[in-house]
């Protein structure tokens, strides 16, 4: 339940930042390339939180889908499927910096 599932891995759009899960949405470890060191701390602190962000809800819909199969619904603090795709859409968005493209 320890080990990393690449399934939960999320990695920021230019590569320099990856955030890896385990079951539950437990942080496993955190990847810097030495180029994003070169990004301003907010942008970079922004690019953690929301690459950390998707890594931990795709190891939540797991949850959400065990419970699902269980035959229970998921409480609203559970996070949804939507949660996720705005999560990812934010991160697709986000960039270290601004001449990326």
């Amino acid at each position: 339940m320890t080990e990393p599932d690449p399934e939960f891995d999320a990695a920021h759009p230019s590569g320099h930042i990856l955030f890896r899960s385990c079951r539950g949405g437990y942080l496993h470890s955190v990847a810097l390339a030495e180029p994003a060191m070169d990004a301003d701390a907010q942008t970079l602190a922004q690019g953690i939180l929301l690459t950390a962000d998707v890594s931990y809800l795709k190891a939540l819909m797991q949850v959400r889908a065990e419970i699902v199969a269980a035959g229970h619904t998921p409480s609203d603090d559970v996070a949804s499927s939507r949660d996720l795709e705005l999560a990812a859409e934010a991160l697709r968005q986000h960039r270290l910096r601004p001449e990326e493209s």
